[in-house]
């Protein structure tokens, strides 16, 4: 029995043909996930503190070390009194689980693995490993909706675009390293299904797009490309029954799972952009059903029932769109995700335009981010027009939605990259393949095209590969370069720009506020506030364990504009909104006056605009801090309220300098801040009645060597000296009056 085991295996290995192409194929598969390795651990094989990356990311982290230390169940009951004084943060019922939940899970996989790591290790290495796993499913996706080949240069593009590195390089633990993972596997498998009409595969592609909404607020974007995509192929008359039941399965999957993440059912299921896959589920029936009339009815019966039927149901839907808008049961699309569709509407939500992410794409912003596939996704498009089959178009559609999302939002750069490296993947394929066939001698040729075709021979051939190869290179070293700097940027907004050396200061800061921020606050038993524009609540939370009025997410918009309100108003007016708030520390982030670096000074524009629009019975305006300059290039002037507000005062005090306060005379924003500080310097904290509101109680000093930095550090923060009698003085109305979103049930 053995020998003729053994004779059957080597017959076996006789008949066995191991092609060179796909051994190459391969090998270069496996260098580009290599490659795409090496430039996402980059920051670890330079020897760079494994630090994690931005804002953001820290409340992922924090929420990854609960559910490894206390269990998921709690987790998703856990309430955060530190966050949101005094109403508190339900953050297992406010985060999307997935990021905090994908560290967890790597954590158990290399535990079984007898690899012991702790949760702060599995958070860090996350964004890479899930990064790598994203360049495999671009591979697959650019194999099915094309050719091995075209999968090969998809894996390519993904492994080092800039446009995807910079949310998956080690570090960045947040939302997007997750999302596109299944941005991706969503289409792969949808693609798959509309192909070969299997369940199993429509049922992974609602998987894929269940565990996308529960990871990443994004997953609104591929729930209506769906519907989109069956919708034109319904008009292009494309449809057939697979199409129709791998969309059924794939929508119905996906809300049937992601209705069970907290986050996703708070967003409302009656929203708008849930409504849209639910009714073309609808209108794939009703098309159904109309072709299967024109099939079995007579011509003159069939024209009499489709009019009744188009008028009945026009009919009942306008009265049930009237009576659920009466109701108020539909929800209409977030702001942000207006902000995206309409961004010429966007100067009117200033909590939207603050952030630097969500500002209009520039055209060297889009050549930084995806560089030569700038030039070779209109390539990609223009074959996807030239044959549109069902998956053509679908990656036609991909592709026009993320440019125009990416255009209007720079943040949505990211949702471009997979559409972007596909296109680009198809285009250089489509390009090279008649020159691949011409070169091997294998292309078929007719008189009609002879003449043509002579002209492409192995010369012709082998200069276009040179030219591909050459384009390739280019971006090669321009990812690598962009790579490079994310790996020196492991805590933004800590890198000198003059030199590039890394900065101590965020972290001899927030060391501050863990060792001195958590005595007792203004009243007895109740915690000691730090008051702080919102970019730096998450910090202030996870790293300083400090407790804030407010952090990186836009829960309550109405107390940001309160903040808002306390940073601009002058030191006498902001003190009593203060008390009411228990502040006891200030924080500025005046970096020292360079730009470039998000000073809360360059910053000063949105909370003027966030308390405005939020709470405007605080009477904060912009005309009374801004002007424009009636000459031409001075741009825009400060005017007096600016210069006495609290954050300009506390970012510019200089307790040596030579100068009184003298608003006098125009300064404009372009001027930077700080020749702003240098020329308007503060030498006092008094109030207008003489009495001494603030008192420095820490200024950091990086080891960046920042100019004049004793006199403006980058840091800074205040201790908050309330009058004796401060109850008297505060006349406003309840902050809890004055919260109109929605907040915890039990704040």
């Amino acid at each position: 029995m053995l020998s003729n085991l053994w004779d059957r295996i080597v017959d076996h290995f006789e008949d066995y043909e191991i092609k060179k192409e796909d051994i190459l194929h391969k090998l270069a598969f496996l260098l580009m996930l290599s490659v795409g390795i090496i430039v996402r651990l980059f920051s670890v094989i330079k020897g760079y503190d494994p630090l994690i990356k931005a804002f953001d990311p820290y409340v992922q982290l924090q929420s990854a070390t609960y559910i490894s230390d206390h269990g998921f169940a709690n987790f998703v009951h856990w309430f955060k009194t530190d966050s949101w004084y005094p109403f508190g943060f339900k953050i297992g019922q406010e985060l999307y689980w997935g990021v905090p939940l994908s560290a967890v899970l790597l954590k158990m996989i290399l535990g079984f693995l007898s690899i012991n790591v702790t949760i702060q290790q599995a958070a860090y290495y996350s964004p890479a490993i899930y990064g790598t796993l994203t360049i495999i499913a671009a591979y697959y996706l650019g194999k099915e909706a094309n050719s091995p080949r075209t999968g090969l240069f998809t894996a390519f593009f993904m492994s080092i675009t800039p446009a995807f590195l910079s949310r998956s390089v080690a570090g960045f633990f947040d939302n997007e390293s997750v999302g596109i993972l299944f941005t991706v596997l969503s289409l792969y498998f949808f693609i798959k299904a509309m192909k070969n009409g299997r369940t199993s595969s429509a049922i992974w592609a609602g998987i894929s797009l269940a565990a996308l909404m529960g990871s990443w607020g994004a997953y609104r974007y591929v729930l209506d490309l769906l519907p989109l995509v069956v919708f034109f192929l319904a008009i292009l008359r494309k449809l057939n029954y697979k199409i129709v039941k791998s969309y059924t399965i794939t929508i119905s999957t996906a809300l049937s799972l992601g209705f069970v993440v907290i986050r996703v059912l708070k967003n409302d299921f009656f929203n708008i952009e849930i409504m849209i896959p639910l009714l073309m589920i609808v209108f794939l029936i009703l098309v159904s059903m109309i072709q299967n009339m024109a099939s079995n009815l007579s011509e003159k019966l069939f024209k009499k029932v489709v009019v009744i039927g188009v008028l009945s149901i026009t009919i009942l839907v306008a009265i049930a769109t009237a009576v659920f808008l009466s109701l108020g049961i539909f929800q209409n699309i977030a702001d942000k995700f207006w902000a995206v569709i309409l961004p010429s509407g966007r100067s009117s939500i200033p909590i939207i335009s603050s952030v630097s992410e969500h500002q209009p794409m520039a055209w060297g912003e889009l050549f930084n981010n995806i560089h030569i596939m700038t030039f070779l996704i209109p390539v990609g498009i223009y074959y996807c027009i030239k044959k549109p089959t069902d998956v053509n178009i679908t990656v036609l559609l991909f592709g026009i939605t993320t440019i125009y999302f990416s255009g209007s939002m720079i943040r949505l750069a990211l949702l471009l990259a997979p559409a972007a490296s596909l296109l680009s993947a198809i285009a250089i394929d489509k390009l090279l393949f008649p020159y691949a066939l011409s070169a091997h001698g294998k292309i078929a040729l007719t008189k009609r095209k002879l003449r043509v075709a002579k002209s492409i021979g192995r010369d012709e051939a082998i200069i276009v590969y040179v030219i591909i190869f050459g384009l390739l290179v280019t971006f090669v070293f321009h990812s690598m370069g962009i790579a490079k700097n994310f790996a020196q940027s492991e805590m933004a907004p800590i890198v000198n720009s003059q030199n590039l050396l890394p900065l101590t200061d965020w972290q001899e800061t927030l060391l501050w506020l863990r060792n001195n921020a958590q005595g007792e606050g203004i009243v007895k038993n109740s915690p000691s506030v730090v008051l702080s524009w919102w970019d730096y609540g998450y910090w202030i939370t996870n790293y300083g364990n400090a407790t804030t009025l407010v952090d990186n997410a836009t829960t309550n918009k109405t107390q940001i504009g309160i903040v808002g309100t306390m940073l601009m108003w002058n030191f006498t007016e902001a003190v009593k909104l203060m008390y009411k708030y228990n502040v006891k520390y200030v924080l500025i982030n005046s970096q020292a006056g360079e730009t470039g670096l998000g000073s809360d000074l360059g910053k000063a524009i949105w909370p003027i605009r966030i308390a405005e629009s939020t709470v405007p019975r605080y009477g904060i305006n912009e005309s009374a801090y801004y002007s424009k300059s009636e000459t031409e290039g001075e741009g825009t002037i400060y005017k007096e309220p600016f210069y006495m507000s609290v954050l300009y005062r506390l970012a510019a005090y200089d307790e040596n300098s030579g100068f009184a306060f003298h608003p006098n005379g125009p300064q404009t924003a372009e001027s930077g801040s700080f020749i702003l500080m240098k020329n308007y310097p503060v030498k006092t904290l008094e109030g207008s009645d003489g009495f001494v509101y603030f008192k420095e109680v820490f200024r950091s000093f990086g080891l960046g060597g920042l100019s004049e930095a004793r006199a403006y550090p980058t840091v800074r923060i205040y201790e908050v000296i309330y009058p004796s009698n401060i109850c008297l003085l505060y006349t406003s109305p309840s902050p809890r009056d004055l919260s109109t979103s929605r907040m915890p049930s039990s704040a």
